[in-house]
């Protein structure tokens, strides 16, 4: 990935794509988020509605798909569905959508996937997502791109799955940035990179997403390239647990119990399992089966900090992204 993509991604999100990202990704994180180890929930919220505007200069602002002024349905849908009048709000959510409104088509392709108040139909779905994703609709992007990577109701496609992560990661939005890190870590789609990962990671993790947080911490407890940070990888860990991220107190645990960057301490590391399986991750209760069994970590001599890519300046946004 160009270090100009990535420059562009921390410009985006320190912008009105950062409020889009963060707002996004807190809506689509709510509840118990899955564990890093099996893989992060689907987002589950759409952006509030009539927030984006036609800029002074006729140009329109990159966090937020066009508005259309059909936002009454959408409205009217929305509040059907809190009334769970599901027959009401498809109806009006599909005038919304008919008439172009991204909300009311990614929330259409949401219902379709999940069987929410409709019979699932991937293929129903997919087209709305696409229908949304025309509009740059971030979470459209997302959810479509993981069908792909999953080939759930549609021919597996990893490659397009990447460029679909990496069309909502350049508006800013963090599960997209942190779904194409975990491409770029495992080389699924596009030529394996861990300082891509960490690139993307670091942007995700920087507005507060869970699943980035723990990941990023791995890649620097792990010495990925080639270094270690042990402090910093703490830190995330207990930034990600603190944001209802259970299985990051299994990797906190595992510092305690290792002796990695602090000393070793077995109670703390039993404190830290047991928390986790009290919130239902199955790794906390494993850990806590085998206890004191996993050897203390040798020491480093060095522990030197693992950094992002520094940003560039860019002038203008660049074009099409292309996924190396």
């Amino acid at each position: 990935m160009r270090h100009e993509l990535i420059a562009f991604a921390l410009a985006a999100s320190a912008a009105a794509g950062g409020a889009l990202a963060q707002q996004a990704a807190s809506d689509a994180s709510a509840g118990t988020p899955y564990s890093a180890a099996r893989g992060e929930a689907a987002p589950d919220a759409a952006p509030s509605v009539g927030s984006a505007r036609e800029e002074s200069n006729g140009t329109q602002a990159a966090a937020m798909p066009r508005s259309h002024p059909d936002d009454q349905a959408f409205l009217r849908g929305m509040a059907a569905k809190a009334k769970k009048e599901t027959s009401r709000a498809i109806a009006e959510f599909t005038t919304a959508a008919e008439s172009g409104h991204a909300e009311a088509q990614y929330l259409l392709g949401l219902m379709h996937l999940r069987g929410d108040g409709v019979k699932v139909d991937i293929a129903q779905a997919s087209a709305w997502f696409e229908k949304a994703l025309a509009r740059h609709h971030p979470l459209a992007a997302t959810q479509l791109g993981e069908l792909y990577e999953q080939g759930t109701g549609v021919v597996k496609d990893v490659v397009r799955a990447a460029a679909l992560y990496e069309q909502a990661a350049l508006i800013g939005f963090a599960p997209a940035q942190t779904r194409l890190g975990a491409l770029f870590e495992s080389g699924t789609g596009v030529a394996q990179s861990a300082q891509s990962a960490l690139d993307w990671y670091s942007v995700a993790a920087a507005q507060g997403y869970w699943d980035a947080q723990h990941r990023l911490g791995k890649l620097l407890r792990d010495g990925s390239l080639g270094e270690f940070d042990y402090a910093e990888a703490r830190r995330l860990f207990e930034a990600s647990a603190k944001n209802g991220n259970s299985y990051a107190l299994v990797s906190l645990g595992d510092l305690y119990e290792t002796g990695r960057g602090v000393p070793r301490n077995l109670p703390k590391a039993a404190e830290l399992y047991r928390q986790a399986a009290r919130e239902g991750e199955p790794a906390g209760r494993m850990r806590l089966a085998t206890l004191g069994r996993v050897p203390a970590y040798p020491a480093q001599k060095t522990l030197v900090a693992a950094k992002p890519a520094k940003a560039v300046k860019v002038a203008k946004a660049p074009g099409t992204a292309t996924v190396q």
